[in-house]
């Protein structure tokens, strides 16, 4: 087939421009890259891994702790018990005491009597007794006392002995809850190691959590809908035809905008296609993000002015070329060249409202 010369060139122009937006096209949709705030894939992976050991080791520990606990628990029981069990031999030694000291006391003044007068009066009653009933009688009485006298010293024997055991008893108690006092101690102390070691597992945890977020805000407010209209033509038929090079983030009029990354305010003001925008820079790394459409500014809002990550600087709109569209932010993202790249990747990566 043969071309004219004119249509041949115009031909291979539109082919190469074709072959060079479908490979820009490719390279947005498969390996976009990522703002440093953002982990590589690979970087990703490994911190899934290190996330996964994380929680494998919390739970373990949590595991060990909870053991720990119902351990302490049942021994903090039994020194309940042993306590209570040393209170009631200390007050039956009390009595024990009492009862010894009251029957040596009774001992002791019926061996003083007898000295001084009981052998005298028993020979007498003996002796004046009448009649043999009578004697019988004085015998009878005599006979009786020294009975009681027996009794009253087995029974302080038997006393001594209880008390003589009782203080055995009480002794090995006593020996047995510093011994479980001793335990418990260990026992709090792991519990208490057990306890910062989780702590620092969960610490690690947060920090990964953070390392994942990575420092980067989803531009817009909850709610919002938006999908990738990344090279979509835009203004066909008119001088300001161009490729789309951003995401539409479609929400109500008036939804906060927010600081994707910590960074400096530039080019705020107006334009014909963007209406209210801006710019921001992110120092660190020099990457630039663009902010259009906006329904206006945050306060404090200028050039120069520094951000942080999820700060407002303005509100979704439909100013410029968005008049008669739905509100929405028009978004994106430029490398350190300057170049804008898909930011709807680096959107998905960030959004909590999606399921990954």
């Amino acid at each position: 087939m043969n071309f004219p010369r004119g249509r041949f060139a115009a031909f291979f122009v539109v082919t190469i421009a074709m072959l060079v937006f479908g490979s820009q096209m490719a390279s947005a949709q498969g390996s976009s890259p990522m703002p440093p705030q953002l982990p590589s894939a690979e970087e990703m992976a490994k911190l899934e891994r290190e996330m996964s050991s994380a929680l494998t080791k919390v739970r373990a520990a949590q595991s060990s702790l909870d053991e720990l606990v119902g351990e302490l628990e049942r021994q903090h029981d039994q020194l309940t018990h042993i306590a209570g069990e040393i209170a009631a031999a200390q007050a039956q030694q009390e009595t024990l005491d009492a009862e010894l000291r009251a029957a040596q006391a009774s001992i002791d003044s019926r061996a003083k009597s007898i000295y001084k007068s009981e052998r005298i009066g028993v020979v007498n009653a003996l002796l004046s007794a009448q009649t043999m009933r009578e004697f019988l009688v004085a015998f009878d009485f005599v006979r009786a006392v020294n009975t009681q006298d027996a009794k009253a010293m087995l029974r302080v024997r038997d006393l001594r002995g209880e008390a003589v055991q009782n203080r055995l008893e009480l002794e090995g108690k006593k020996i047995e809850q510093q011994g479980l006092v001793g335990e418990l101690a260990k026992q709090r102390s792991r519990v208490e190691t057990s306890l910062r070691a989780l702590g620092a597992e969960y610490d690690h945890i947060k920090s990964e959590v953070d390392k994942r977020k990575s420092g980067f805000a989803f531009p817009v407010k909850a709610p919002y809908s938006y999908g990738d209209s990344w090279g979509a033509p835009r203004m066909e038929g008119t001088s300001y035809y161009h490729r789309h090079e951003g995401t539409d983030i479609f929400a109500l009029s008036g939804t906060p905008v927010l600081a994707v990354v910590d960074g400096v305010l530039e080019k705020v003001g107006t334009a014909s296609l963007g209406g209210i925008k801006l710019w921001l820079r992110s120092p660190g790394d020099n990457w630039t993000y663009y902010y259009a459409h906006l329904s206006g500014y945050a306060p404090g809002v200028a050039n120069g002015t520094r951000v942080k990550k999820g700060d407002v600087l303005g509100y979704v709109g439909a100013t410029g070329n968005a008049r008669g569209t739905p509100p929405h932010l028009h978004f994106e993202t430029h490398v350190p060249s300057g170049a804008a790249i898909n930011p709807y990747p680096i959107l998905l990566r960030v959004d909590v409202t999606k399921k990954r």
